[in-house]
């Protein structure tokens, strides 16, 4: 009896087969058994590029560089083009489809290097992805079963629950139990994935089902390691500060050392009122520097000695009754030192005499 039953399932099968090689696209048009050269054609126009590279290895006159070339072309076009389409699913989030896409090219280049790391890439990704889904489907589960459980309770205040309310209340706990078991892993696992967003959730949501000491002491690691990333962070927060602040500190100095050469070559220059607008530039951090105090002295010693200069041919002018030149003169001196009181209060006399002047000088006109 076995036997005959042996033969029968032998029998059921060998359509299947003839079937399934019918359909297989690695065969049609493609010979079984041995490759001979003439199949070189079909085999590329088939995608069989592995057996191909096998028949020019076997066959040495038919491995040409022309032969060569025009495989590994086929080859690249063939990858490019299939982790194109792969690439074009993935991006619209279809990643089953993606992989089948890449299983398909690897079945005609099985050792392709860029197929197969894309497709670890994919299978990774895929995975990832699958226990983030469980994971939520989990968490939606257990929001609404802690949601049922609760209005039970609140319902025994109101009235006697009937049995079919007893009966799904009892169902409701087991699962909330089971499901508290789950949640428990996921917070354990992500925990080590260093996924403490997730950890959270899990976690709280297990205990809101089942507050057991398990469940208990991971929500305590948890925030053991929230505690440690929330310090990792005010750490690192104050390192980017520091270092801000270094690079600031590095950018004015840099910056006063261009103004300190640019003030000492307007003082070579002899061009006081340049030297003076470029030195004020320096930033306030940095005037107490050695080199900028020695700037700052050489600089209000050479305007000193200029204002005084010009304010002394002002006067001279001044007493020439030559009133026109000698503003010029002390404007001079006043753009220099703006806070000197002395020239401001000469400007303001020598410009009411200059003023008195111009009328006297128009009645005479009429």
């Amino acid at each position: 009896m076995n036997i005959l039953n042996h033969k029968l399932s032998r029998l059921l099968a060998m359509p299947m087969m003839l079937v399934l090689l019918a359909g297989c696209q690695h065969i049609d048009g493609v010979r079984l058994g041995q490759d001979h050269p003439d199949d070189l054609g079909a085999l590329l126009q088939k995608r069989q590029y592995e057996r191909a590279e096998q028949l020019l290895n076997q066959y040495p006159y038919l491995d040409t560089p022309e032969q060569r070339n025009r495989l590994h072309t086929q080859i690249a076009a063939y990858e490019d083009a299939t982790l194109a389409e792969a690439h074009a699913q993935e991006l619209n989030n279809d990643l089953f489809g993606a992989l089948q896409t890449v299983d398909a090219a690897l079945l005609n280049l099985p050792h392709s290097t860029h197929l197969n790391d894309y497709k670890r890439a994919l299978d990774s990704e895929r995975a990832a992805r699958l226990k983030t889904t469980g994971y939520q489907l989990l968490l939606s589960r257990s929001r609404y079963l802690a949601t049922q459980l609760q209005l039970y309770e609140t319902q025994l205040n109101l009235a006697t629950p009937g049995l079919q309310q007893r009966w799904e209340y009892l169902r409701n706990q087991q699962e909330a139990a089971s499901l508290a078991s789950k949640l428990l892993e996921c917070g354990q696992d992500s925990l080590q994935q260093d996924n403490l967003e997730m950890a959270d959730k899990c976690l709280h949501s297990a205990r809101a089902l089942d507050d057991s000491s398990a469940v208990r002491e991971a929500i305590a690691l948890l925030e053991v390691r929230n505690n440690a990333v929330h310090q990792t962070q005010v750490e690192q927060a104050q390192i980017i500060q520091v270092n801000k602040q270094k690079k600031l500190a590095k950018t004015r100095k840099n910056r006063t050392q261009v103004l300190l050469v640019q003030t000492r070559q307007a003082l070579d220059d002899n061009d006081l009122l340049a030297a003076r607008n470029t030195f004020r530039k320096i930033p306030a951090h940095n005037s107490n520097a050695a080199d900028v105090i020695v700037v700052r002295t050489r600089l209000e010693e050479t305007i000193g000695a200029r204002v005084a200069a010009l304010t002394g041919d002002g006067d001279r002018l001044y007493r020439g009754d030559k009133v026109d030149q000698a503003i010029d003169i002390w404007e001079q001196a006043l753009a220099l030192n703006p806070e000197n009181i002395g020239i401001s209060e000469r400007l303001e006399r020598a410009r009411k005499v200059q003023s008195r002047l111009e009328e006297l000088k128009n009645k005479q006109q009429r």
